[in-house]
């Protein structure tokens, strides 16, 4: 199964705010995954999102989920490619978020 593609890119975190920007820093720096990693599963994420029909683009919550799909791997197993383990995710789980007028 191959994600598909977005043109999310390590530039496209410019438009993040600065805690957004921090928070998912510290969310790879806890991974065993790269930020390269991270990018490209953001891109995968983005273009589900596109597929969809969606067009917010809860960028916290969508690092969120995926801090989550990094505690997939078993210890010890090699990683498995993270941008393909969300795609897995979001296929078979989709993905709900709360934005502020559901609150």
């Amino acid at each position: 199964m191959i994600p598909p593609r977005s043109s999310f890119t390590l530039a496209s975190l410019d438009a993040w705010t600065p805690e957004q920007r921090k928070k998912l820093y510290e969310s790879v720096d806890d991974s065993d995954y790269s930020l390269g990693d991270w990018i490209s599963a953001l891109g995968v994420f983005d273009a589900w999102m596109r597929e969809t029909g969606e067009a917010r683009r809860p960028w916290a919550e969508m690092a969120g989920y995926i801090h989550c799909c990094t505690f997939l791997s078993s210890p010890g197993v090699a990683l498995g490619k993270l941008e393909v383990i969300v795609y897995k995710s979001l296929t078979e789980f989709g993905f709900d978020f709360v934005n502020e007028s559901q609150t």
